[in-house]
């Protein structure tokens, strides 16, 4: 949540809490009424504050309850992660370029695409469709590939990755000199 929504947040829940402490003080003869009666003739002598207050804080309050913040959309395109000395928000992106360095490591892979998704549970699935070069035994090559995958996230960023689904997409034979 961005630090301008949490801080408004929290001043507003301190003067509801505030209002609800009085009103309980109030309704059990703890706290006289009559003390209210300067507070009231002095918001009846300047009623353009009043009336602008009184706006200010109910549109503050539709505004707190109706508008969701639009940081979650940052953390739809990624994980955050949160400690005590802040937090990191590891991107789609992030996750999709580590996949990519470990593709291009590859030398059976001719060329592949990734798309990262999360869960429910915030867990990392990787799609990726692969053109492999010829002669390669694709079971053995995809089953590494996962496995450095998984390795190289878990390494990089201590998250696990639920799964990788490979779809192959093409076998491309070596091209030869032409002959003239």
């Amino acid at each position: 949540m961005r630090m301008v929504e949490r801080f408004s947040i929290i001043v507003f829940s301190i003067i509801v809490f505030i209002l609800s402490v009085l009103s309980i003080l109030i309704s059990v003869d703890i706290v006289s009424v009559d003390i209210f009666s300067d507070i009231f003739s002095k918001a009846n002598e300047n009623i353009v504050v009043t009336i602008c207050l009184c706006l200010l804080f109910a549109i503050w309050s539709i505004a707190n309850i109706f508008f969701k913040s639009d940081s979650n959309s940052d953390v739809a395109n990624g994980v955050l992660l949160e400690n005590e000395n802040g937090s990191l928000l590891i991107t789609k992106e992030s996750i999709s370029n580590m996949v990519d360095s470990v593709i291009k490591k590859n030398q059976d892979i001719k060329d592949a695409s990734v798309k990262i998704e999360f869960d429910a549970n915030r867990d990392i699935a990787i799609n990726i469709v692969a053109i492999v070069k010829d002669n390669v035994v694709v079971k053995d090559t995809f089953s590494r590939l996962q496995d450095s995958i998984k390795l190289t996230i878990k390494r990089t960023t201590d998250l696990d990755v639920s799964n990788i689904n490979i779809k192959l997409k093409n076998v491309e034979q070596e091209k030869k000199g032409q002959v003239q």
